[in-house]
């Protein structure tokens, strides 16, 4: 019984092996096409030339975070308003800190930041305070003309980077 299946085994192991090759294509293939619709190679892909291209990553990062800030305040809603602002704050801590500036957080690289290199670093200090006030109390509310206020002083500071046009 054993040397029958040897024997099968030997006289068509190049069938086998065909048969091998081609689940072994489909496999990859389809991995390949599953990763792509996911996302997962485009993100990783997008993080790893960040890491290589440096500025001009961030610029994109920078382009395609201010697009969402615009969308959620053109929406109106409190809750959206907030996290455009917060996510604004945030674009600009990653930046400073991927400009060299050094500190723990926002608070840190703004207290390095001169007039002479961003022209608005004190309404930037007071939106970020404001920016403190919304995640320490989550019953704070804004109206979209106090929003937008805000989120016109990180535009002036993202244009002042070159980020944004």
């Amino acid at each position: 019984m054993l040397a029958d299946f040897i024997n099968f085994f030997a006289e068509n192991l190049l069938i086998i092996k065909f048969i091998s090759l081609f689940i072994s294509v489909l496999l990859l293939g389809l991995s390949i096409y599953f990763l792509l619709k996911t996302n997962l190679i485009s993100e990783r892909w997008e993080h790893y030339r960040g890491v290589i291209a440096g500025a001009n990553i961030s610029k994109r990062r920078t382009l395609k975070a201010w697009k969402q800030i615009q969308k959620r305040l053109k929406t109106g809603k409190t809750e959206q308003l907030k996290l455009a602002i917060l996510e604004a704050d945030q674009v600009l801590n990653e930046i400073l800190r991927m400009a060299g500036y050094q500190g723990k957080n926002l608070d840190d690289r703004l207290s390095f930041i001169t007039p002479a290199e961003l022209s608005n670093i004190e309404e930037i200090k007071q939106a970020h305070k404001l920016r403190n006030r919304i995640t320490s109390g989550p019953d704070f509310m804004i109206t979209p003309s106090e929003a937008k206020i805000i989120i016109d002083i990180y535009k002036k500071a993202f244009q002042e980077l070159n980020l944004i046009e």
